[in-house]
C-alpha cells in the first residue's frame, strides 16, 4: 500500500534517500559515463532547491544521498533569483505571482528536489543510449529515511561513505570518484563544502561539534581503517546464508535499517516524528527497533538483515 512520504515541516530534517534502478540485483545499468552523469545533475538541482546535499554515493544500479531539508520557507526574492538562475535567465517567476508561492514551498520539499533530479537523469539516460529507451528507470518510488541529529546522522554519513568499500567496489572510498568521499580525497576540497561547514558539523554529536574539515575527515579514516581491519580478520563465508544482522550503528555492514527505516534516533525523537502522522496511542504501543551499539532506534522492526 502507498503511503504519504514522511517529511516532517515543523523542523529542519535530515534524509537518508535512496533509490535502484529497475531490474534484478545483477543488473548494473549505470557505467562510469552515466554516474558522472548523475553527479553533474546533482549539482545543477542543487542550485535550484533549498534541500541542501552533505553526502553521496552513485554506484552502479543503485544512490544513496544524505539531505538536509530546511523549515525555513525560502522568500519571494530568492525563489525567483534561484528560478532565473536555475534557467540562465531564459525563464523567470514574476514576483506576487501564483507561480511564486507555489515554488516557494517546492524547494524546500525533499519529494519535490528527488522528483526533479530523478526525472532529469531519466530523460538524459534513455536520450543518450544507442537504442534510446523510453520508461523509467527506477524500480520505484526513492526512499526517504528521517534521521536525528547527533549520533543517529554521523553513523548514517559513515554508511553512505563506505558504501564502496561495503560493496567491494574499492579498497579505499577515497578511491571513488562517483562519491563525496572520494571527490574530496581526490580534488582536496568537498564537492558541498558549505553544506558540510553549515549543516553537517553543526548537527554532530556535541563530542564532535565545532570540529574542523580536517576533523571530520580524521572520523572518516578512521573509520575505514576499522573497517578494512574487520574485513581482513573475518572469516571467509562458508556456504551457508549468512545469519540476521541485528540493528547497528556500523558502517561494515549492509543494514536494511537506513534504507527501509521510517524513522532513526532516540526513542524520544522516533516516537514525536510518528506522533505527528500516527495515532498516539499506537506509536506508544509500538515496539521500535533497538540498536546493539547505542541507544538509537529505529520504527521499523526489520527481521532480516543481508551481510
Amino acid at each position: 500500500m502507498r503511503h504519504a512520504r514522511l517529511k516532517p515541516e515543523y523542523r529542519d530534517t535530515w534524509h537518508h534517500c535512496y533509490n535502484r534502478a529497475a531490474g534484478t540485483s545483477k543488473d548494473r545499468p549505470m557505467d562510469e559515463a552515466d554516474r558522472e552523469a548523475f553527479v553533474r545533475i546533482l549539482h545543477r538541482v542543487c542550485r535550484l532547491y533549498t534541500v541542501e546535499v552533505v553526502a553521496y554515493q552513485v554506484l552502479s544500479n543503485h544512490f544513496h544521498l544524505l539531505l538536509h531539508a530546511p523549515m525555513e520557507v525560502p522568500s519571494e526574492e530568492e525563489t525567483c533569483r534561484r528560478f532565473a538562475r536555475y534557467h540562465r535567465g531564459k525563464r523567470c517567476l514574476l514576483p506576487g505571482s501564483p507561480a511564486v508561492e507555489r515554488w516557494r514551498h517546492r524547494l524546500r520539499d525533499v519529494s519535490w528536489f528527488m522528483r526533479h533530479a530523478q526525472h532529469l537523469y531519466t530523460c538524459w539516460y534513455n536520450r543518450t543510449r544507442a537504442i534510446p529507451r523510453r520508461g523509467s528507470l527506477w524500480a520505484g518510488r526513492f526512499k526517504n529515511t528521517v534521521l536525528e541529529d547527533g549520533e543517529a546522522l554521523r553513523a548514517c554519513w559513515l554508511y553512505i561513505e563506505c558504501n564502496p568499500l561495503r560493496a567491494k567496489m574499492v579498497d579505499d572510498p577515497a578511491d571513488y570518484r562517483f562519491g563525496s568521499c572520494g571527490v574530496w580525497a581526490q580534488r582536496g576540497r568537498h564537492p558541498f563544502e558549505s553544506a558540510v561547514r553549515t549543516r553537517l558539523l553543526p548537527a554532530l554529536p556535541a563530542s564532535s561539534r565545532g570540529m574542523s574539515l580536517s576533523g571530520l575527515r580524521a572520523i572518516l579514516r578512521e573509520e575505514v581503517g576499522r573497517l578494512t581491519t574487520e574485513a581482513r580478520d573475518r572469516k571467509p563465508a562458508s556456504g551457508a546464508a549468512p545469519a540476521p544482522v541485528a540493528f547497528s550503528l556500523g558502517a561494515g555492514r549492509r543494514m536494511r535499517y537506513w534504507v527501509d527505516g521510517l524513522v532513526i534516533g532516540s526513542e524520544i525523537f522516533v516516537r514525536d516524528v510518528m506522533g505527528r502522522v500516527r495515532p498516539v496511542e499506537a506509536v506508544a504501543r509500538h515496539r521500535m527497533a533497538r540498536s546493539a551499539d547505542g541507544p538509537i532506534c529505529c520504527w521499523r522492526r526489520l527481521h532480516v538483515a543481508v551481510h
